[in-house]
């Protein structure tokens, strides 16, 4: 099968020790052995990290993007870090990742966390520097959440795309990404796939039993969803952290971690995880995935922070007897069995058609999305019609695949009809 499109990076070590130059042009050409393409380095909004640092990852051709992790700063200090981003811009970085966490209250200083207020006084942070971002060059990008959090993950995001539709933030709009992280808490790589249009029952801080939530590797669907709720647009994001547990390390959950982190990795090479079983399938992620990122710091503590260049190959390396590639879908079983193919365009879709499919989504429990090519993992396809974003080209290719496809009547009557039947 062809490989996952999404591009793959690390986040680089953020101690430290490992921002000297020395270190640095001994780590990065390691990354980029591994497949690297990105590189996301941490950054205060105090101080500039060295521009050697820049000069290295784009010896190694990767690509760098600046995740500032630190509470965003109060409008006083804006010369300051319009004039690190300025810097940043010039060295080579192309996206700017403006905070973490920012649904935690821990995330902020006590005075400035006020739960009834708080996704207003983020965007009054977040604007100022997202538009300088846009005039100095640099793709800005909201903050990661935590899953769940203090305010629930979710609503902040949509309140937060909401707000800048409603602010009239177009030029931003135009130029944002999301991030996620891709914690999995313990649970399947598959938990919450599908998002919100799959697992209708889910609502903030309650998760009926039989449902699935976004507590999970698969956040960034969810995180999609709201965005095109909130602004009928579909927005590119990142997976920061990815197969992490996002829980406290407990040594008794290191090797679940270890294996999540391979599979992933081998995922997106398009190549089996190490010590796969021959049934094991890829994590299957969407076209709004840009790209994965693994956290260095995290993989040092599950090798007991004992890690070298050579040991970091070695946790990603692929035994010999397990040098397969993942089988295709013809040859293989097939990671979802039954997906509802929905047509997305740039205005989002349609409240006509999900009030149509809605019924079939509740009785055969489908998983939704708009992606052909991610379709072709399915036993059976349902494809509402579009005869201009499903051609009978994409049909026949899904067909080839091995799926049985099922083209839907485009009356909300007949489809319940053909329910009941």
């Amino acid at each position: 099968m062809d490989r996952n499109k999404q591009a793959l990076g690390f986040e680089y070590f953020s101690t430290p020790e490992f921002l000297v130059l020395k270190q640095v042009r001994d780590w990065l050409p390691v990354l980029k052995q591994l497949g690297a393409s990105a590189v996301v380095i941490q950054s205060g909004f105090d101080k500039a990290i060295p521009e050697d640092i820049f000069l290295a990852a784009r010896d190694q051709q990767l690509t760098p993007v600046v995740h500032f992790t630190m509470e965003l700063p109060l409008a006083r200090k804006f010369n300051e870090v319009a004039f690190l981003m300025d810097v940043y811009a010039k060295w080579g970085v192309s996206e700017v990742i403006l905070g973490n966490k920012p649904n935690s209250k821990s995330s902020w200083t006590a005075t400035a966390w006020h739960y009834d207020s708080i996704v207003d006084h983020f965007l009054d942070r977040f604007i100022p520097l997202a538009n300088h971002a846009v005039r100095a060059g640099l793709n800005p990008a909201l903050p990661p959440l935590q899953p769940g959090g203090d305010y629930w993950d979710t609503a902040f995001v949509e309140l937060v795309l909401g707000g800048l539709k409603r602010r009239q933030m177009e030029g931003i709009l135009d130029c944002l990404s999301l991030t996620s992280y891709g914690y999995t808490f313990n649970k399947p790589l598959s938990w919450g796939a599908g998002g919100p249009e799959r697992w209708l029952g889910v609502k903030p801080y309650q998760t009926p039993e039989g449902q699935q939530d976004q507590l999970g590797f698969n956040n960034y669907a969810w995180q999609n969803a709201m965005g095109l709720r909130a602004t009928g647009k579909n927005f590119p994001i990142s997976i920061l952290d990815a197969g992490s547990s996002g829980m406290k390390f407990v040594e008794s959950n290191y090797q679940a971690m270890k294996k999540d982190i391979k599979t992933i990795y081998a995922s997106i090479l398009g190549k089996l995880a190490p010590n796969s079983s021959k049934t094991e399938m890829a994590v299957m992620l969407d076209d709004s995935v840009k790209q994965v990122f693994f956290s260095l710091d995290n993989i040092a503590k599950l090798m007991q922070n004992k890690i070298s260049s050579k040991e970091l190959i070695e946790f990603f390396k692929e035994p010999k007897h397990a040098g397969k590639t993942i089988k295709s879908v013809e040859d293989s079983g097939k990671v979802f069995d039954h997906y509802l193919l929905l047509p997305a365009h740039t205005s989002g879709i349609s409240d006509v058609i999900l009030n149509k499919i809605r019924p079939l989504i509740k009785h055969r429990q489908t998983t939704v999305g708009f992606s052909p090519s991610e379709a072709k993992f399915a036993r059976k396809v349902s494809i509402y019609p579009d005869p201009i974003v499903f051609s009978d080209e994409v049909i026949d290719e899904l067909r080839s695949a091995g799926c049985t496809v099922e083209i839907l009547p485009d009356s909300g009557i007949d489809i319940a009809t053909m329910i009941q039947d």
